[in-house]
């Protein structure tokens, strides 16, 4: 029975022997080995591989390659992409030689709507209220002068016209730029009726009153004025007390304190003994008691508004006025023609240009004079202005 056995070991060994012929290496230059034949349907399969036992004929399992919960275990067969290829993630080599594996991209299963979290609206912060600002009070402007109602005459100087209006609306106040008062050279201190001093300190610090339509001796008229025999004009009192007291002590010739401009484009028409005419756009403008041996125009020149005409002065042919400006206007109404007409408002107007600010109207302290309380001129004396 033995040597039965050790002839059929000897038959595989020169079998094996035998086979060795077709092994091939990679490498050695041998013909390609042939591919093995394909196993027929129902054939046994290949034996098992050799898996080692416990020693008792139990094999001992090789537990599987553990794997991090989330991780998907690398499959052999599929070739990692180079590095940088397009549409693939670099895969980052840790520092302890192991290979990390791309993150898991979530897979969008078909048919289900993708819930849309609604958008983190920031409350925004509320900036404090700032209550309104409360209305500003509006303080009165100064006003730059005080001025009567036209109309508005002393007690028994005369009967005044109220009902006027500006008939020169543009004018230029006739000073160029020195205070001034407009009142009565006659009923005021200093006046031939009131008497006293003319640089009376009360006289520059009066309010305006008119005195267009006062009683004169002169046959003079207006369809303005209740009667004849009237000032035809406004008086002007001109600068300060201690002005008049300065020019008073000048010599007539010389005085030249105060600018007198014109009030309006025009030409000198004509010099008088003590008046100088401009002539206007329909209206004439006579100016009386400037210094004459001082004038800065002569007849016929054309002047602007605002030129240099001459000085204040009272100059009046010899008889005795007060230091001031009598200033007239004569205009060409569709009415009456050319006749004086008041310029009380015109100046008032022309003056609050001239300060930039207005006046104020004052109640009359006193009324209006009426014909019958027109003043009676004391007899032997003569208003002539």
């Amino acid at each position: 029975m033995r040597n039965v056995l050790t002839a059929a070991a000897a038959a595989l060994l020169l079998a094996t022997v035998a086979a060795c012929d077709f092994v091939r290496f990679p490498g050695d230059g041998g013909p390609a080995p042939e591919a093995p034949a394909e196993v027929p349907p129902g054939a046994p399969g290949p034996p098992p591989p050799d898996v080692p036992d416990d020693g008792l004929g139990t094999p001992i399992e090789t537990p599987a390659e553990e794997t991090s919960p989330g991780e998907t275990p690398a499959d052999p067969g599929t070739e990692t992409p180079p590095e940088g290829t397009p549409g693939t993630d670099p895969v980052e080599t840790p520092t302890d030689g192991t290979t990390q594996p791309p993150a898991e991209v979530p897979v969008e299963t078909p048919g289900e709507t993708p819930v849309t979290e609604p958008p983190v609206t920031e409350t925004p912060v509320s900036e404090p209220v700032t209550p309104p600002a409360e209305t500003p009070v509006v303080e009165p402007v100064e006003a730059k002068f005080r001025f009567y109602a036209p109309g508005a005459l002393l007690a028994g100087s005369g009967g005044g016209f109220p009902d006027q209006i500006v008939h020169a609306p543009d004018m230029v106040f006739p000073i160029k730029s020195a205070p001034t008062v407009l009142q009565s050279q006659v009923f005021s201190f200093g006046g031939g009726v009131a008497g006293g001093d003319q640089c009376d300190a009360r006289n520059y610090e009066a309010a305006w009153r008119d005195n267009f339509c006062e009683t004169r001796s002169a046959n003079r008229t207006t369809p303005f004025c209740p009667v004849a025999k009237i000032h035809q004009g406004q008086d002007i009192r001109v600068g300060t007390a201690a002005d008049c007291k300065a020019l008073r002590k000048q010599t007539a010739d010389a005085r030249g304190l105060h600018e007198v401009v014109a009030v309006e484009d025009g030409i000198i028409s004509s010099i008088g003994t003590y008046t100088v005419k401009l002539r206007g756009d329909g209206r004439i403008y006579n100016y009386m008691h400037l210094n004459m041996k001082r004038l800065a125009v002569t007849a016929g020149q054309s002047v602007k508004a605002g030129d240099l005409i001459g000085y204040v002065s009272n100059d009046f042919g010899g008889t005795a006025t007060t230091i001031h400006l009598h200033f007239e206007i004569v205009q060409n109404t569709a009415e009456h023609g050319w006749v004086h007409v008041p310029p009380y408002l015109s100046l008032v107007a022309a003056y609050e240009r001239r300060e930039n600010g207005p006046g104020e109207q004052l109640e009359a302290e006193i009324g209006v004079a009426s014909t019958q309380d027109v003043f009676v001129i004391p007899e032997g004396y003569e208003i002539i202005e």
